[in-house]
């Protein structure tokens, strides 16, 4: 799968995402807002149990210039200094790291601190599902990024391969080339014939 098929499949779900999110935002405002992680540490709900804030960052990130991506990165890291159980922040840092758009990208650290949250069992709604679509697309992502790791190897391997025949076969021309050059000085020492 190409990367411009995963970003379109991305895409495609990340709207999709956010037309359930609108229908669940009706059945959120109902479920209770305190979310516990497995160890029982109570945890910040975002403000909305969907993903509407996932969305709302990842779509507003994704214009900043590289130096506005740095800072966003600085402020996300100092709110989770302050309280690292914030799901929005812990989320936004997944984005940071995860999204295409970022100059940040650095998908394996992305796919270790989004699957930390899914293990958590925190998410509600429509977040649980953004974060499996975004999760299986840093998978595809990884994948993809270490086959191509391994075809790099494998060709770097045979340029290495081909220059070392190169090499081997400029010697053996080389080898050849004396030996017809002294053929050739021992056909001009010979004595002519005698009639």
């Amino acid at each position: 799968m190409s990367i411009k098929k995963l970003l379109t499949v991305l895409s495609l779900s990340i709207t999709l995402v956010a037309c359930v999110s609108q229908v669940s935002k009706l059945n959120s405002d109902k479920l209770n807002t305190d979310v516990r992680s497995a160890n029982g540490v109570k945890l910040i709900p975002t403000k909305n149990s969907d993903a509407s804030e996932f969305l709302n960052f990842a779509e507003s990130y994704a214009n900043l210039p590289i130096d506005m991506q740095k800072q966003e990165l600085a402020n996300t890291n100092q709110a989770l200094a302050l309280n690292p159980n914030d799901l929005l922040h812990r989320m936004k840092l997944v984005m940071i790291y995860g999204l295409p758009s970022s100059s940040l990208l650095d998908t394996p650290k992305a796919q270790n601190l989004l699957q930390q949250i899914l293990q958590e069992n925190i998410l509600v709604n429509t977040q649980l599902a953004y974060a499996h679509v975004l999760f299986d697309y840093l998978i595809a992502v990884n994948k993809v990024n270490k086959g191509n790791k391994d075809d790099q190897k494998r060709a770097d391997m045979l340029q290495q391969k081909n220059e070392a025949l190169q090499q081997k076969l400029e010697s053996a021309q080389q080898k050849l080339d004396e030996l017809k050059n002294i053929e050739k000085s021992m056909g001009e020492r010979d004595p002519a014939p005698h009639k």
